[in-house]
Parts: C-alpha cells; structure tokens; sequence
C-alpha cells in the first residue's frame, strides 16, 4: 500500500484536492487513491507510475485488447464506426484540409475510412499485440512506440486525433504539448473521451457516497458485475488514469498552445462518437443508466466529451 499523498493538480497545479476513495488494481496489484481537485475538477489516480515500454506490454496484453479483437469482426458494430468515424472527420474538415493525421492507437479498424477521404495515417500504438493486429489483418502502417518517445520533425502534420487516448498518459500535460510540436500552425487536435461532468456519472458518484462504499460495492457487484473497487467513475488505473470534464480540458488544450473550436458531450450511443449497435448485452441497470445518459446530453451533460481545438 503506498503511504505518500497526492500534493498538486496534474494539469491546473492546485494543491486543493481531496481523495475521493482507494482503490486496488485487478491488473497490477497495486492500490492507488481516486484524488479530486477542487479547482479545476479533475479526477486522477495517485500515484501513477511511470511505465516503461516493457511494463506497458503487459497492460496493453491480449487480455486488455480481447474487446479490441472480437469488435473488429463485428460487421453491425464495424460499419457503425465507420460511419461515426467519417461523421467525426467532417467536422475535422471544416477546419483542416485532408493531409497528413497521425492517430494515437491502432485498435479502432474503422480508421481506413480516413484514406478514401485524402488522409495520409501515421499510427502509433504502444502495445505490440494490437499494432501486429492492426498490420496483419487491417494492413495499417503502424509504428510501436510510446506515443512520448515518437519522434518526427516538428509540424509533420495536418491533424492529431487523440480517440480514447488522454486518460491512459501518465502525463496529459506533456503528452498533448507533445501533439503540438508535431502539427503544423493552425493544425488540428480531436480529442474525445469520458466526461467526468456527465449526468450519468453524477449519479452513479451520487449513489456511491448514499450508499458507502461496502454497500454500493456489492449491489454493484450484484446488479452489472463490474467491482467498485478497482474503479472510481471511469477511472480504472493502471489503464485510466484521468477523468476530464471540460473545464479541465480546455484548460489543458489552453495551456499546451490550442485554441478551442468547439466541444461536444455527447452521450454513450452518441452516432458520431461511441455508437452502440447491441445493447442486450448490458444488464437491465446499466441500460437504465444510459437512459439517464442520453438525458443529460440534452442538457449538455453527457458522459462523453470530445474537444477539437487549433494549434496557435
């Protein structure tokens, strides 16, 4: 168990935080604090260890990639994501020419739509497994590297589309400054992710702290079969280690050389962002929890936020 504390903010620097609940890893062993600032709003693991690219292999494993593998020979899903991919790219385009994009990860099949669009797609994947798949069965170029350790000359590219990305770096901050320096003045990032303001999970937090944490864990445990204590909201370290929602967010594209062009929040099911295309497989609770997702999308809370903002 580790004895230091969380002391600052990883993207604001506020020494205001209060941790939230422990939590104990099913991957890694490890326990790790869920911390809120209370300046910004950021949600984030305490302490986040800095994987080297070995120790990354065995978090990024075939296990961890199983829901990858079995999506991306599921047709309905497939072509969903095809199409809410290219929806994604339209709203890209208003704002950047098709070009060169370099797409953090290479476990979404459904980026070859980019090519008939005019994109040029430079991959980087840090699990070996998934970037043998993409190349194998997708024929994707794809490069295995840390995406902190990818190197290319300076304003390389047109776009930069962080999918699901953001909550596994250990350094968000450095990670996304790291995006700028490789796109061109006036190049776009497209980051999407889980938004920790989301009506959906307000209430989900809600109920946790009515019911405490034993109680909540098992009624949890009981009704979805997910285990509360290795996930705090949708943080889920060693794999998730940040929740943003958007004032976080845009202050962390701000700070690293952006300007906002415009966000969404989405909800879960979103056709442009997270398509769903079965949703028999989720139990009756959580299925009553999207409903009060797609609720509070209507009211700009969704549990998804996707931001594109220009390189200044």
């Amino acid at each position: 168990m580790h004895t230091d504390v969380a002391t600052t903010c990883n993207v604001c620097g506020s020494t205001d935080l209060r941790v939230m609940a422990t939590l104990t890893s099913e991957r890694d062993g490890r326990t790790y604090d869920a911390v809120r600032c209370r300046r910004c709003r950021l949600l984030f693991a305490h302490p986040i260890p800095d994987f080297g690219f070995e120790q990354l292999q065995g978090v990024y494993d075939d296990f961890y990639m199983t829901a990858q593998r079995e999506s991306s020979v599921d047709e309905p899903w497939l072509q969903a994501m095809r199409d809410a991919t290219g929806r994604q790219m339209e709203l890209a385009e208003r704002f950047v020419r098709p070009g060169r994009a370099l797409n953090i990860g290479a476990t979404n099949r459904a980026m070859d739509v980019l090519i008939p669009r005019g994109w040029n797609v430079t991959f980087v994947e840090v699990s070996e497994y998934s970037a043998r798949l993409a190349r194998e069965q997708w024929g994707f170029d794809v490069i295995v590297s840390r995406f902190e350790d990818y190197q290319a000359p300076a304003g390389s590219f047109d776009l930069v589309k962080f999918g699901c990305v953001i909550e596994h770096f250990v350094d968000p901050v450095a990670a996304t400054r790291h995006a700028a320096d490789l796109l061109r003045s006036g190049g776009v990032i497209m980051v999407d992710t889980d938004n920790g303001d989301g009506l959906k999970t307000h209430v989900e937090l809600a109920i946790r702290r009515l019911l405490g944490e034993r109680l909540s864990a098992f009624v949890v445990k009981r009704l979805t079969n997910k285990n509360l204590r290795k996930r705090y909201g949708r943080l889920t370290p060693p794999e998730h280690f940040y929740t943003f929602s958007e004032r976080n967010l845009v202050r962390l594209l701000d700070l690293t050389g952006f300007e906002i062009l415009e966000v969404h929040k989405p909800a879960w099911g979103d056709p442009t962002w997270f398509p769903m295309t079965n949703l028999r497989r989720f139990s009756a609770a959580e299925q009553a929890f999207f409903t009060i997702d797609k609720v509070g999308a209507r009211f700009g809370m969704g549990d998804v936020i996707a931001a594109l903002a220009r390189k200044r």
